[in-house]
């Protein structure tokens, strides 16, 4: 690419430059940092100083700072080592009057993204805290052994750098370190690690660096898009392989992009990925002709059907600060646009006409899988797309522990479930509510600082989002989520030897019966035997001359007999496996199938997670919840149609009154509010048992009942609307929040996802640990079957055709009196709780809960 020659002849040069911006402010890693800043006498603080002192003896800060000098970054005349670079870099103030261009960047970037440090100095030194928060306020990790590390691992590979080739290992080398060290050790502003901070500044360094060498005077920033219908693509999928493929084809395309514009031509650096593509800082230049054709050629390498969208988004705003804290929703918004339809003049490629000019003799028709390519008739994809399903059966083979079969990850009932969830993350990543946490806040003198949308801020909300998914979700939530009950039986597979030898296809999954049940098998051509890929729950124990019929899967009408000649466990990681398989694991969204059995329970760990982590900011950043319960041949294309319909439910903005708002003896917040007859109960987490926290948990107030905001203490304003702190919140209040959703879908048929309404199937995601504990209650209650399945007839044929009302009060009154549910009495005339109240019924909330566990999960009381 002749317009940008100049970066890929300094690409060495640029790549240190980069090491060293990230580097720059390394100094905050060290325990000295943290324990000189600790000013309380505390236990704990004089604790943590004892520690560093005893290690200090033998690891030294000198150490890493002498290993920074030796290396050189050099552009023509102008040549510093990495120590001087860092050092002078940091003062923005003497930076600025250095002679070295480099210098003079470096301490711009740094001023530029550093706009998260509003406390001075010496300010609010009590609110030192020794734990790193989320952008949210929760406060998961406790530095500690931060030097080591960074002197074991990270010295070493600046010592023996080979540019570009150890660039992967040294941005992980520190990322490991730098994510577990603060940006800064006091309350709120703790929440940016060193690492979300060094990567904004590096990245920002690094298009300005660029900038330099091609002549660029700059004066307003960008950011590179190329985006994908990532969700489109999975949509597609008719059999997990394809799904899987699409999802590898994905992370392989978005690699080669970064390899592309962050090593080869040392431009910028990945700052934001998402279900819409992934987006970089950029120079100030408009998208080069040629880097365009070259960035769209090794996609299309990868795979031809993500049709990327490829363009620069300029910034708005007549500040650097502006224009940063905005340019990502800006370019998020214009890429939906793009992707809004599926081809346009940018992406039509010439690629799709010529394969269907090479197609030879015989009948030919359109893959039903990529809906582009030629193929053959009586196949079942065409020749890419199975190439593609083969490829992942292999890497399966290699890791077997996780499954990638849907007859492996089907309950008891042949049942699975997607479980699909998104953040409402818009208004966050714009900067906007942002502004709705505060650094400062100070009653007395009616001062309260809102914090600043830096580039550091909006990146570490995305990877609080992206972790939660992974590290929550993945790892917490469903990766131990079977071990824990104990069910070995799920977990295991079993080789199956045939009397027959010949005649069966490698790595073709075979469907048939066994004794009257359904079990699928996977040809071993090697060992000369079947893999079994269902749940053995169905089958039960396959016995030695038992006789198994599958279907030819060439001729699905052709049966195929054979006999059990032997049955055994199948041999190490192919023996056991975790019946879940993650789809997605986006900041604004996340995709996983689990066994429809566990779906509520898991849904519910999640929710209860997201309590914690995000309780704080829960009223203005929303999560939605959806299940998607499907029988397992169910067709993978319906299943994620409803999944993209569950994830178009709008998550908007409503008004809700307060009812009472009370605290308790753990920091915690009770809030209760009401709209119409629905009720919401929040429970927002204060402090650490010890600090109150004044800057996270505001309410915006449409109305005051006392009509005088001037009279609740922690107020402030934000684009003309009140925020009041939730100890502030007085009964009738009228707040705005928004508010989490939960939805489920049951495909009895594939018609049946054309039938969700967002309108009448979705409700609020507080009613999932109801529905969860109703269900509880009525195992308990002594109900039997019977009696549950003629009250809930009754009820609901009533409840259609009489419609709300006095009479259907009364009715649904008396028949839970009736059934022992409801105004209950123990033996001595002692009111016990109710099971099912009248308010249960008339909401449907009774009847939900029926619908989910007897007609889905085909559980009974």
């Amino acid at each position: 690419m002749n317009s940008l020659e100049v970066l890929k002849q300094n690409r060495d040069a640029l790549l240190l430059a980069e090491i060293a911006a990230l580097l720059h402010d390394w100094q905050k890693c060290i325990d000295t940092a943290v324990a000189s800043s600790w000013q309380k006498s505390s236990t704990v603080a004089q604790a943590k100083k004892q520690q560093w002192q005893q290690r200090g003896r033998s690891l030294s800060p000198g150490d890493f700072a002498r290993s920074l000098k030796g290396i050189n970054v050099t552009f023509g005349d102008q040549s510093l080592d990495l120590k001087t670079l860092c050092q002078e870099g940091r003062d923005p103030s003497s930076a600025k009057r250095h002679s070295s261009w480099l210098v003079q960047r470096l301490g711009e970037c740094h001023a530029l993204a550093h706009v998260d440090k509003e406390l001075g100095e010496q300010e609010q030194l009590d609110q030192a805290c020794d734990r790193i928060a989320t952008a949210f306020g929760f406060e998961p990790i406790e530095p500690q052994e931060l030097l080591g590390p960074l002197l074991s691992t990270v010295k070493l590979l600046l010592q023996n750098l080979s540019l570009p080739n150890d660039r992967a290992n040294v941005l992980s080398a520190i990322r490991e370190v730098f994510s577990n060290a603060w940006g800064d050790t006091r309350r709120p502003v703790n929440e940016v690690t060193l690492w979300d901070w060094g990567w904004a500044v590096c990245s920002l360094y690094k298009s300005r660096v660029a900038e330099e060498l091609l002549g660029i005077r700059h004066s307003r920033w960008r950011l590179l898009r190329v985006n994908f219908d990532v969700l489109g693509l999975y949509a597609k999928a008719v059999k997990i392989a394809d799904l899987l493929g699409y999802q590898r084809a994905v992370e392989q395309a978005c690699a080669a992009v970064k390899q592309l514009v962050e090593e080869e031509y040392p431009l910028s650096n990945e700052i934001y990925r998402d279900t819409t593509g992934i987006y970089f800082t950029f120079p100030d230049l408009n998208l080069p002709a040629d880097l365009a054709q070259e960035i769209r050629r090794r996609v299309e390498a990868v795979e031809p059907e993500l049709a990327p969208r490829i363009a620069v988004t300029v910034g708005d705003g007549a500040t650097a600060t502006e224009q940063l804290s905005g340019i990502l929703a800006k370019a998020r918004r214009e890429a939906l646009e793009a992707l809004a339809q599926p081809f346009d003049s940018q992406n039509l490629n010439t690629y799709w006409q010529q394969e269907w000019t090479k197609v030879g003799q015989g009948n030919w028709e359109l893959c039903p899988v990529c809906r582009l390519r030629p193929m053959r008739e009586g196949r079942e994809a065409c020749a890419h797309c199975e190439k593609r399903r083969g490829s992942r059966i292999a890497e399966w083979q290699a890791n077997p522990n996780r499954t990638i079969w849907m007859d492996e990850l089907a309950d008891a009932n042949g049942r699975v479930a997607l479980i699909v969830g998104k953040f409402g993350l818009d208004d966050w990543l714009s900067g906007d509510l942002v502004q709705t946490m505060l650094v400062k806040t100070d009653p007395q003198t009616n001062t309260f600082t809102p914090k600043n949308p830096s580039p550091a801020r909006l990146r570490r909300v995305w990877e609080t989002c992206q972790r939660f998914w992974t590290e929550t979700v993945e790892q917490k939530i469903l990766a131990p989520h079977d071990y824990s009950r104990g069910d070995a039986v799920r977990l295991v597979r079993w080789l199956v030897i045939p009397d027959r030898r010949t005649g069966w296809k490698e790595n073709v999954p075979y469907d048939g019966t066994v004794g009257g049940k359904p079990i699928s098998l996977l040809w071993q051509a090697q060992g000369q035997y079947f893999v079994t890929i269902s749940n053995l729950q169905w089958v039960g124990n396959i016995q030695q001359g038992e006789q198994i019929t599958v279907a030819d899967p060439d001729v699905p009408s052709r049966p195929i007999t054979f006999t059990v000649q032997g049955v055994m466990p199948a041999p190490g990681d192919m023996g056991t496996y975790a019946p879940y398989l993650p789809l997605l694991a986006s900041p604004d969204q996340f995709l996983a199938f689990v066994p429809a059995a566990d779906a509520l329970e898991i849904a519910d760990q999640i929710h209860a997670e997201y309590e914690t982590q995000f309780g704080k900011v829960r009223n203005r950043l929303p999560l939605f919840l959806g299940i998607v319960f499907f029988p397992r041949k169910t067709p993978l294309l319906a299943v994620m149609d409803a999944a993209r319909r569950m994830l178009e439910t709008p998550l908007g903005e409503e008004q809700w009154k307060v009812e009472c708002c009370r605290g308790d003896q753990d920091l915690r917040q009770l809030v209760h509010l009401s709209q119409g007859e629905q009720r919401i109960s929040l429970k927002v987490k204060m402090g650490d048992n010890t600090t109150e926290d004044k800057w996270y948990p505001y309410f915006f107030v449409e109305h005051f009942a006392d009509n005088a905001p001037q009279q609740r203490n922690y107020r402030f304003q934000h684009n003309g609307r009140w925020l009041v702190h939730v100890e502030e919140l007085e009964e009738d209040d009228v707040t705005s929040i928004t508010p989490s959703r939960f939805a489920y879908l049951f495909l009895e048929s594939t018609a049946q996802r054309f039938r969700f309404d967002p309108q009448r199937d979705v409700m609020l995601l507080e009613e999932l640990p109801r529905l969860i504990q109703m269900w509880a209650a009525l195992k308990q209650s002594g109900i039997t079957d019977t009696g549950l399945h003629a009250v809930w007839a009754l009820l609901e044929t009533k409840r259609a055709s009489w419609g709300m009302g006095q009479e259907l009060d009364h009715l649904v009154r008396t028949t839970l009196k009736e059934a022992g549910l409801f105004d209950r009495k123990d033996a001595q005339g002692n009111p016990l709780p109710d099971v099912v109240k009248p308010e249960d019924v008339q909401n449907g909330r009774f009847f939900r809960c029926l619908e989910l566990y007897i007609r889905i999960l085909k559980q009974k009381v």
